[in-house]
């Protein structure tokens, strides 16, 4: 991992911890920025996504845990156990007291341990924790290791040691093309409350494309004499094609209406799924920020990746997942006897039109009577509606099939557009 760049970010985010006094202090505070609408909105986000997928689990690991800003997060979740580790000193000192806080005001009754750890060898070299843990997360950091290759391989490998089998990978990342959305007009994008400016030469890379993000009262910010945070693009299926190679696959349905409530409606069968923010009465260009991220879920596994309560081996999930798909088989059973009963009809219809279209000879001379020009308007009536028919053909239900996420290709390269 390039040494330059880790030390930027490390001294980024030591200068915006340990700002106030106590976490009631900061609370306020950020309630009260310009940016809070976004602040409390991704924070709703990631909230939804723990208890998605992290509910009463025993055990999490969160990388980049920064200051502890989900803890309160787990609590509410009911995770036994929680270890925190990022890069920056500073901010790991900040969670440790933050824990401290929360601890004192729960009582005895708190059910979360905590621990926090500061390291820079995510990147870098293996990182084995004593236990394996049923969730491990990223919030709003995996960006940072997409500095090369090897650094996002080395990441991902971290993450797949440290996770069980079945458990979840879950995490949050703005999204390269967002980005280069933001700034395709010379490479730059100015306003209120956000700043992007692309540091890279030339055209995009899969890894070592950098940018400088700087949101408006945020960690990101320039307020405390940084440029900004210093990131680099990351593009879906680079992502999703790593992470393949180290058990990772990726968990496209989430199944709960009230995250997917707050995700662009457009992603619901991506691999990541954008934010859809709303701050009326906010700059724009927050709502602009805000869109550049989206959410992320794997799950290691050999399978086909689900959400909790349709197969993993969660409590009932098996047996939920077989009827789910018995009701789909079953369906597609239906819609078939449906079709086939349809094609049926319609060739009856035809071959009595046909039959009225061309009467047999004693047909044809018992209207050759008095009843010959009552025959006539017949045969010009069922003409009518044979013409009718072929305008307008029987409407076929689509067979209904479980959509399947496509197998991971050889790794590609980014598309930028």
């Amino acid at each position: 991992m390039d040494q330059k760049a880790l030390e930027y970010t490390r001294e980024h985010y030591d200068k915006h911890s340990n700002q106030y006094e106590n976490s009631k202090e900061a609370l306020k505070k950020r309630a009260q920025g310009p940016g809070a609408p976004l602040k409390r909105f991704h924070n709703t986000i990631k909230r939804q996504l723990i208890n998605r997928f992290a509910t009463n689990a025993d055990s999490l690991l969160d990388f980049a845990c920064g200051r502890g800003g989900d803890l309160w997060k787990w609590i509410d979740a009911g995770i036994s156990y929680v270890k925190g580790i990022d890069l920056s000193p500073g901010e790991i000192i900040e969670a440790k007291k933050r824990f401290e806080e929360s601890a004192a005001k729960v009582g005895p009754t708190l059910k979360l341990q905590a621990d926090f750890e500061d390291t820079t060898a995510l990147g870098i070299e293996e990182w084995k924790e004593p236990r394996q843990y049923d969730v491990v997360t990223c919030m709003f950091a995996i960006h940072y290791f997409f500095v090369a290759e090897k650094a996002l391989r080395q990441f991902l490998h971290n993450v797949s040691i440290n996770l069980k089998d079945g458990g979840y990978f879950i995490g949050t990342v703005p999204e390269g093309k967002a980005i280069n959305q933001c700034i395709k007009r010379g490479g730059l994008y100015k306003q209120p409350m956000l700043h992007l400016e692309a540091k890279w030469k030339g055209t995009p890379q899969p890894f070592g494309s950098p940018y400088i993000c700087a949101i408006g009262d945020t960690v990101t910010g320039k307020e405390q004499g940084t440029e900004g945070s210093y990131e680099y693009l990351v593009y879906s299926n680079v992502l999703v094609s790593v992470a393949a190679q180290f058990g990772l696959k990726p968990v496209i349905q989430y199944d709960d209406a009230q995250l997917e409530e707050m995700l662009a409606r457009e992603d619901m069968d991506k691999p990541l799924k954008h934010f859809a923010p709303y701050f009326p009465g906010s700059d724009p260009s927050l709502e602009a920020a805000s869109r550049l991220f989206a959410t992320f879920v794997f799950q290691k596994i050999k399978g086909e990746a689900r959400a909790p309560g349709l197969g993993n081996g969660t409590p009932g999930g098996e047996k939920q997942r077989k009827e789910k798909e018995g009701e789909e088989v079953e369906a597609h059973v239906d819609d078939q006897r449906e079709q086939k009963q349809q094609v049926q009809e319609y060739r009856v219809e035809e071959k009595a039109t046909v039959g009225q279209k061309h009467p047999r000879k004693e047909d044809r001379d018992k209207g050759n009577g008095d009843n010959k020009g009552e025959g006539q308007g017949e045969h010009h009536a069922h003409k009518a509606l044979r013409l009718q028919e072929d305008r307008e053909p029987p409407q076929f239900k689509r067979p209904v099939g479980r959509r399947r996420p496509p197998p991971p290709a050889p790794f590609p390269p980014p598309d930028p557009s």
